[in-house]
């Protein structure tokens, strides 16, 4: 009876300490954008690449929206501690109401909204 329970808190502890040792490491931090800059290097890293001419910034850094000079329109989408980079197509929907820009993929999984203030409107399809 006692082992047991001795290995059960030694279970719990050795989790409780993987657990702070993951967020010390930043596991657990969500991700932020610096600046325009920032989500530029981003875009361009993206597959096949992506040189944005205009961008957006969500006023927390959440996410941004990006138009290249072939007019393709893409978005950066918080993925954990990390951004993903999606071109949007047809089949999503992008509309703008009060300052935000709700987008909507074909892709049920991913759905974003940003906070980019009065140019919202601009970018809504």
């Amino acid at each position: 009876m006692i082992g047991a329970a001795l290995q059960f808190a030694g279970s719990l502890l050795a989790i409780l300490a993987l657990i702070y040792f993951a967020h010390r490491l930043g596991f657990s931090r969500n991700a932020q954008l610096e600046d325009e800059d920032d989500a530029r290097e981003r875009f361009r890293l993206a597959a096949g690449g992506f040189e944005p001419i205009a961008i957006a910034l969500d006023t927390d850094g959440a996410g941004a929206i990006a138009r290249d000079a072939s007019g393709r329109t893409a978005v950066l989408v918080p993925h954990g501690a990390q951004f993903v980079a999606r071109t949007l197509t047809a089949e999503d929907r992008v509309t703008a109401a009060d300052g935000r820009l709700d987008i909507r993929f074909a892709d049920p999984t991913f759905e974003l909204s940003l906070a980019i203030g009065k140019d919202a409107e601009c970018w809504a399809t």
